[in-house]
């Protein structure tokens, strides 16, 4: 099995060997990632999960990022994937149906950090890591049965980007994916689609699972051969097309279904000048699993990440939807007036967007304003998208200043730097210093 090309793949991937776009666009989505994390470090429930993991673990010295807090390897690998995902602005992947980078990133810096790995041994872990998860996710939805969320798929990625900081062996590495393959979370997306909580798609122990399975392997640990040394198929473009490209970026602090109608409003705005007083409904068209996320009356900010109704109502009142915004999970919900607004929009299915589901995400949305006009935006994707949509450096710095400057204050500007000269670094703990607080 460690002849497969899949395994093959993974051990001879090589940095100076990538596109200036794949090396910028690796880098993208660590950046990406760590603004992430560091404002989800400042959510209410990091104290208590952290309590949590060392009243189990005890101390370590592997740091919290955007904390004080220092734990054991695999605490620290749990706790900086939460915070990466907690306020749902992290990457994620079309194809993959769901979020690699807050898997993949927190397992492969956190080890990175502990070994003393080069900022090119890292970049080359997080890129491999992003072409195992996508390959697996798409595996698995093409075997039929219940959608795993984001970790049921990225843990044999993350395995893949630890294995390589580990210098695993070619059929160490084999073991690596196929323990991953088989100790996967279950992660069913579709119900913690229905029941929004702080598992958050099982994003955290995917990440430590994967570690942990490469780990194992390293020690002798033995496994099934991969299930992806065996689709020949999903690994036949392996190297021409690297799955990093073609991540989306977040503006917005709300499910990535929601982006499209979100976007609408925008343009709406920008056209015309409204505020949510001067809007009777709205008339949302979508994708059928878009129709999932339609509770009017979320009761808490992690529910209402996961409700387009709710996402609507609030950004048309405040015009943007941020980490803040989401701090205090009973005040975000209490607005009477944004609480109206979501039970008067309306959503139905677009078949023909269904069909395009899960490559593309497209919505219409038309608004209906009190004095009896209405305005509509057709064939609506996400800003943000990989192609003609993608955000610009700007847009991504701007991005990470707005997650990363309350946290760490100017020393954001240095960790932009760093990660822009990431593979020159010998060491990468020097980024870490940064996401520090001391």
């Amino acid at each position: 099995m460690a002849d497969s090309k899949i395994i093959q793949y993974v051990q001879k991937f090589a940095w100076d060997s990538q596109t200036a776009e794949t090396k910028h666009l690796t880098k993208r989505a660590i950046l990406d990632l760590l603004g992430c994390a560091l404002a989800g470090a400042t959510h209410d429930t990091v104290p208590g999960v952290v309590k949590t993991i060392q009243e189990i673990d005890g101390p370590g010295c592997n740091c919290v990022w955007g904390t004080k807090v220092q734990l054991d390897v695999k605490g620290a690998i749990f706790m900086n994937a939460y915070t990466g995902a907690l306020f749902d602005m992290d990457d994620g992947h079309r194809k993959a149906q769901g979020h690699p980078g807050a898997v993949l990133v927190p397992a492969a810096l956190t080890v990175g950090a502990r070994l003393g790995s080069s900022g090119k041994e890292v970049l080359e872990a997080v890129a491999v890591g992003y072409d195992v998860a996508v390959r697996e996710a798409v595996r698995i939805r093409e075997a039929g049965g219940p959608r795993k969320g984001s970790s049921g798929w990225c843990a044999p990625g993350a395995a893949a980007s630890v294995g390589r900081l580990l210098k695993l062996t070619d059929e160490q590495m084999a073991n690596a994916i196929g323990l991953a393959e088989y100790f996967t979370p279950q992660a069913g997306q579709d119900r913690s689609v229905d029941f929004p909580s702080m598992m958050k798609e099982g994003i955290p122990w995917g990440a430590y699972t994967g570690s942990f399975c490469a780990h194992l392997a390293k020690g002798g640990f033995t496994a099934h051969r991969p299930h992806l040394a065996d689709t020949e198929d999903l690994c036949k473009d392996l190297g021409e097309r690297i799955e990093v490209d073609f991540a989306y970026y977040k503006k917005w602090a709300a499910c990535r279904w929601a982006h499209p109608a979100l976007s609408g409003l925008d343009a709406i705005k920008a056209e015309k000048g409204f505020g949510i007083g001067d809007v009777t409904k709205v008339e949302l068209r979508s994708f059928q699993k878009g129709l999932k996320l339609s509770n009017v009356a979320p009761k808490n900010s992690l529910e209402a990440v996961y409700s387009i109704p709710f996402s609507l109502a609030y950004w048309m009142k405040h015009g943007k939807i941020e980490p803040d915004d989401l701090k205090d999970p009973v005040a975000m919900v209490s607005d009477p007036q944004i609480n109206d607004m979501a039970t008067r929009i309306e959503m139905s299915e677009a078949t023909e967007y269904t069909a395009e589901f899960p490559l593309r995400c497209i919505q219409d949305v038309t608004v209906t304003f009190t004095d009896g006009s209405t305005a509509t935006k057709a064939q609506l994707e996400a800003p943000g998208d990989p192609g003609e949509r993608a955000f610009t450096d700007k847009e991504i710095e701007t991005k990470f200043q707005t997650l990363a400057e309350p946290v760490v204050g100017a020393k954001w500007k240095a960790i932009v730097d760093t990660v822009g000269r990431l593979d020159e670094l010998p060491d990468i703990k020097s980024l870490i210093e940064l996401m520090s607080i001391f």
